[in-house]
């Protein structure tokens, strides 16, 4: 028992011993030099270790570092580039002896980094790599390098770093915008080349009014001359809020990474922005090109669960598969095999985005069938009385107000951005028109949006044109070019205004321009011209054939015929030119020919209350049931009422005015009634008097 106990004492001596002699041969302090002269020598930067370099005893045989700091250059906001109060380092006793300083586990507390970008684009991390631009900046004085040769002999290396309670902050002038990190926790188990170590973080920061928080762990091998790594199992974890938008839970998960070679990523991530939340996750495949310049992403697709007023409808299901890679010094992405369903909408396509301060889009998309319609708000149903209104020939319901939006689009957005772009649609629906075979080339630049080429088949017909916005303005102004060819025009007005009162093949030509996108100031600000040509058409509601019947009628004193006949009429062209401007639409050569009649007239339109005020004369240029006794009279017939309940009426007073046979018939035959009347007692002067007043109110 006592030779154990003589046996132990002897160790405890020796460790004694050792120690005292460690600490009487081996001045920490000689590391100094070395440490500040190799960080001078690789980067150009001076590392300030303020007080001694002292051991450290316990829980382990180490050093312990005091205050210390690695410099910016001058020109940035604060001196330092990282500082920190306290560095534990434990070290390998016997490699002492060699010359050679192994760090085992470094740990760092209270470190601080602090990253600047300057107007100009120069940061505080320019040329820390770059050995040939430091190599001046190397120690040339006779002394110095006998000192460097002095401590030449000491080879440093470090197991593994801890840091506790870290900080940092990151600063870009030009984007005027500051990150500050806090409570930095991070953990390497073991600093060396060619070894497979583990690696946690833990961090929480601010981004100016957005507080994040993070957390992770991997993997990582890094290479023999450090400068790449290999990562496996990665998985991090990510939380932020800036008072509006909340991300929840956001994920991310990497099978491995190697540079040259496939990765499986996984994410996930859900949260909420005002009148939305969402739920989304995908995978891809991602490889980093051996340069390190170019990132190529294959099989990517991305699943959307959306939900939330801000929607089109109230909830969603967004799927996006796409390939892509990115040009790092370029700053260029290129999208291809894209392809979106949303809801079963598909469009597919390739595009590229180049960022720059105004960021660049290319694209080109296509689809098989878009339905708009389903995309909008559902309209209000109407009231009974206004759908029977919109039956052909009923003018017995009330009308229905219509009060236009003021709101006006923002389109704000148009002048961050420079586009260009095709879009081709093989079906299309929208304000519940039948549109096919649609192409679009369009441009965005400097904030004004253009349409170059639109085409499109339509209702048996074809439609072309081209448009543009400008957003440069407190208004937005617009200019619209398009040309219509042998639409059916029926079906067109019955799809997008339920309206079925006109009918036949339309070639309309409009050149219109105006300030405001609102519905209200489109109505009131819209100026330009609208080239009408209906030919074979008809339109319904009225039968003017009967007007003139019951205008003969009325002149022989006859009560008006009835007829079965549908209220409708038929005519070969219809031609006139609208005028817009000031909320109006005004035409002064309406023209409608029919083998039976010839119409002409005038008259304006209210954009904004949509009232008509439209004077039609008629002539009968052929014979006609009826008719023969009035052919080549002109019956004036005035067109009120509003869109939806249009009213028609004979004027009795312009059509005599405008015909001294009719209306000298129409006096004999009035003077004539009222001797039947009145007899004898007709030819009293106060019966004539009052025939003459009759006369003149009828006629005049």
């Amino acid at each position: 028992m006592k030779k154990i106990l003589y046996i132990l004492l002897g160790l405890i001596l020796l460790v004694v011993i050792g120690i005292g002699a460690l600490v009487t041969f081996v001045n920490p302090n000689q590391f100094k030099p070395l440490l500040t002269e190799q960080v001078k020598k690789i980067t150009g930067r001076d590392l300030v270790i303020k007080g001694d370099i002292s051991w450290r005893f316990f829980p382990t045989l180490g050093l312990s570092v005091g205050e210390t700091a690695f410099r910016n250059p001058t020109g940035f906001a604060q001196p330092n580039l990282v500082q920190f109060k306290q560095a534990d380092l434990s070290v390998s006793v016997l490699p002492l002896l060699s010359q050679q300083l192994d760090i085992g586990d470094m740990r760092l507390e209270g470190a601080h980094v602090f990253v600047q970008t300057l107007k100009n684009g120069v940061t505080n991390l320019d040329g820390l790599t770059d050995k040939r631009a430091v190599a001046d900046n190397a120690i040339t004085d006779k002394a110095a390098n006998q000192q460097t040769a002095k401590h030449s002999q000491w080879k440093v290396a470090v197991a593994g770093i801890e840091l506790v309670d870290a900080s940092a902050e990151i600063r870009n002038d030009q984007t005027k915008t500051v990150a500050q990190l806090n409570h930095i926790n991070f953990t390497l188990g073991n600093f060396k080349s060619q070894t497979w170590t583990k690696a946690t973080f833990d961090i929480q920061g601010k981004v100016n009014a957005l507080s994040f928080s993070a957390k992770g762990s991997t993997e990582l091998n890094l290479a023999a001359d450090y400068k790449n790594v290999e990562l496996k199992s990665f998985a991090a974890q990510m939380s932020m809020n800036d008072g509006k938008t909340e991300i929840k839970n956001a994920q991310l998960g990497l099978d491995q990474f190697t540079i040259g070679q496939w990765s499986n990523v996984t994410f996930a991530v859900n949260g909420q922005v005002p009148n939305l939340s969402f739920d989304t996750h995908g995978s891809a495949k991602v490889k980093l090109s051996p340069d390190h310049n170019t990132v190529t992403l294959q099989g990517l697709k991305v699943t959307n669960d959306l939900a939330g007023s801000a929607l089109p409808r109230s909830t969603m299901n967004v799927v996006v598969n796409s390939d892509a890679t990115y040009d790092i010094n370029q700053k260029l992405a290129l999208v291809s095999k894209l392809d979106i369903n949303a809801d079963g909408t598909k469009v597919s396509g390739s595009g590229s985005y180049l960022a720059a301060a105004i960021p660049d889009v290319r694209f080109a998309l296509s689809s098989d069938n878009i339905n708009i319609d389903s995309w909008l708000p559902a309209k209000k149903a109407t009231s009974d009385s206004a759908e029977s209104a919109a039956e052909v020939g009923d003018t017995s319901a009330a009308a229905v107000t219509h009060q236009p939006s003021t709101v006006e689009p923002d389109l704000s957005a148009l002048k961050n951005i420079n586009v260009a772009g095709m879009i081709a649609i093989k079906q299309l629906k929208i304000a519940n028109a039948d549109v096919a075979n649609v192409k679009v080339v369009t441009s965005i630049k400097k904030g004004v949006a253009t349409i170059n080429r639109f085409e499109a088949n339509l209702y048996d017909g074809q439609i072309t044109g081209s448009a543009s916005v400008d957003v440069n303005s407190a208004l937005p102004s617009y200019r619209l070019k398009n040309t219509i060819t042998n639409v059916a025009i029926l079906p067109l007005l019955k799809a997008v205004a339920n309206n079925q009162q006109l009918a036949g093949k339309a070639n309309i030509t409009a050149d219109l321009s105006g300030r405001g996108l609102s519905e209200a100031n489109i109505r009131h600000n819209i100026t330009g011209s609208v080239k009408v040509n209906i030919a074979d058409g008809t339109v319904y509601g009225v039968n003017i054939s009967d007007l003139l019947r019951n205008a003969k009628a009325k002149l022989k004193g006859q009560a008006e015929a009835k007829t079965d006949t549908t209220k409708k009429t038929d005519f070969s062209a219809l031609t006139t030119t609208l005028r817009l401007g000031n909320g109006i639409a005004s035409t002064d050569n309406f023209q409608l020919a029919s083998p039976l009649l010839a119409i002409s007239g005038q008259g304006k339109t209210n954009l904004v209350d949509e009232g008509i005020d439209l004077m039609i004369n008629t002539k009968v240029v052929a014979s006609g049931k009826g008719l023969d006794e009035i052919k080549g009279i002109s019956v004036p017939i005035h067109v009120g009422g509003d869109w939806q309940q249009p009213k028609y009426r004979l004027n009795i007073k312009d059509l005599f005015k405008n015909n001294a046979v009719l209306e000298s018939k129409a006096k004999k035959e009035i003077n004539r009634g009222l001797e039947k009347l009145f007899g004898d007692k007709a030819k009293d002067d106060n019966i004539k008097n009052a025939a003459d007043k009759l006369l003149k109110g009828l006629f005049n």
